[in-house]
């Protein structure tokens, strides 16, 4: 079922790329960046991130792509992305809204201020997926060798703090995934409830890239209530992907294997990332 940036699927039986969606998680607000960083292009490159990592899935043989966005830049999106595309990429656009909750927790919607989270984003695209699809972020890319892990002191910046999904691993197959917030070019972070932690240099990050099935969403919906549950924490919290799939493993077993990556992560929290991304790609 899940397969893939921590997260691989055991199963030997294999999958046509043209059975399978892209998802691009691009719903976020982007406060640290200061804008739209989903609709920000690379200098000397002309293109966003999110149209890098299409034009790889296209080659490896997708043909289906899930926008995920939010309400403010869908019109953008439509005009400036979508016609830059490969004509033979078929495109839906799911719109994350703050208000997309269930009928108990409209009041939760009311008063919350940014978007519920990953897990949140990713239901967003519930109506559109395939049966199979890999999850990606905009603001990351990830490069051509696709599924993977990544060593968590090449994915940081000095620019300031980021999120990752901590690994602890046994072997090849993840054992055990943890949100870690702000963690700083020292590799000193915090836990989502303020915990402070020091992380190891050999650590792996998740940075959000998952091959999943249909069945997480069922998890998805029955977590996100959870989540709502929660009246410390839900309205200023985040609804977290990486949560989702560590109560799998832990609760019903699921496997899970890390494919350490092959390629340079390359993402973009803080404006001035773009300048090093471009100088990285162009090298």
């Amino acid at each position: 079922m899940v397969h893939g940036s921590c997260g691989n699927s055991t199963s030997s039986s294999k999958i046509n790329p043209s059975d399978v969606s892209l998802v691009i998680l691009a719903g976020g607000l982007g406060r640290r960046f200061g804008g739209n960083k989903q609709l920000a292009e690379v200098p000397g490159i002309g293109k966003t991130l999110l149209e890098l990592s299409i034009q790889d899935a296209f080659d490896a043989g997708i043909r289906h792509l899930v926008l995920v966005v939010n309400a403010a830049i869908k019109e953008t999106v439509e005009a400036q992305i979508l016609p830059r595309l490969n004509p033979n990429l078929s495109v839906d656009l799911a719109v994350q809204s703050i208000s997309d909750v269930p009928l108990h927790y409209q009041q939760k919607s009311s008063v919350r201020e940014k978007p519920w989270g990953t897990g949140h984003a990713l239901l967003a695209a519930r109506s559109f997926v395939k049966p199979h699809f890999v999850v990606i972020t905009a603001d990351d890319y990830y490069g051509k060798s696709g599924v993977l892990g990544y060593p968590l002191v090449s994915t940081l910046t000095s620019l300031g703090g980021v999120n990752r999904g901590i690994c602890e691993l046994n072997g090849t197959l993840l054992n055990k995934i943890t949100e870690v917030l702000n963690i700083d070019a020292d590799l000193n972070g915090e836990t989502p409830s303020g915990d402070k932690v020091s992380l190891s240099s050999e650590a792996y990050a998740s940075m959000t890239i998952w091959a999943l099935s249909f069945k997480i969403f069922t998890q998805l919906e029955d977590g996100f209530i959870d989540f709502l549950k929660q009246d410390d924490s839900a309205i200023n919290g985040e609804f977290f992907l990486p949560d989702q799939i560590q109560y799998l493993i832990a609760e019903h077993g699921q496997i899970v294997e890390l494919l350490p990556a092959k390629d340079l992560w390359l993402g973009v929290t803080y404006s001035d990332d773009l300048h090093h991304v471009a100088a990285q790609l162009s090298e």
